[in-house]
């Protein structure tokens, strides 16, 4: 089915979501991780991982990038809103229905990873999630959305483009691949920089001056 299959609760009533922290990780076989890196071409941030890392590295597919156009249109409703947090999209696919999706309307809500899989509810189990921007591994203002995704038990997690925060930096990703799901890194990357461009500038610019 397309992916203007079926469309799911998004990011409202927001006062009425809460996700506790997780209580345990399934256990997984050990795996090699993948050596991420992180450069600047001029003043873009650019993360790819590395092509000898056995997960992390799958090509994105023409599917793919439809449904991540798709959480980048959701992505945008939350521009001028979010700060200083990034705008952000995601979309729940299973069996090729949409599921679930959200989007982070406002720093200090909920981000749209949580919107989505609430609105997956079980469907999410087995699903594939499709998020602008790398899920955070941190707990601030709301809990980490990596561990969300973990506990919703997808199996596996399109990333438009790594967050540069120190704070995520790749984390979001390690956890999801410890936790045994595929993830595919750099789906519409540049566009998912790009709306989010005063964000990864700003991660730059500190970035420089603590250098």
């Amino acid at each position: 089915m397309p992916p203007g299959g079926r469309m799911s609760h998004c990011a409202c009533r927001a006062s009425s979501l809460h996700l506790k922290p997780p209580t345990a990780f399934p256990t997984v076989p050990a795996q090699r991780q993948p050596s991420w890196r992180v450069s600047w071409r001029g003043d873009r941030r650019w993360c790819h991982g590395d092509s000898s890392a056995p997960l992390g590295n799958d090509e994105a597919t023409e599917e793919d990038r439809a449904y991540m156009r798709r959480a980048l249109g959701l992505a945008r409703r939350g521009l001028g809103a979010t700060a200083p947090n990034p705008a952000v999209g995601c979309v729940v696919v299973k069996n090729g229905e949409v599921v679930g999706e959200g989007f982070h309307p406002k720093a200090g809500l909920p981000h749209a990873e949580v919107y989505a899989l609430r609105a997956a509810g079980n469907m999410a189990e087995g699903a594939t999630a499709y998020v602008t921007l790398e899920p955070c591994n941190h707990y601030g203002r709301t809990p980490p959305c990596s561990r969300a995704l973990v506990e919703a038990r997808v199996s596996k997690v399109v990333v438009g483009i790594v967050d540069p925060n120190p704070l995520v930096d790749n984390e979001g990703i390690k956890t999801l691949q410890k936790a045994g799901i595929q993830v595919v890194v750099g789906c519409l990357e540049e566009q998912c920089y790009e709306i989010n461009k005063d964000f990864m500038v700003g991660i730059q610019e500190q970035d420089s001056s603590r250098g």
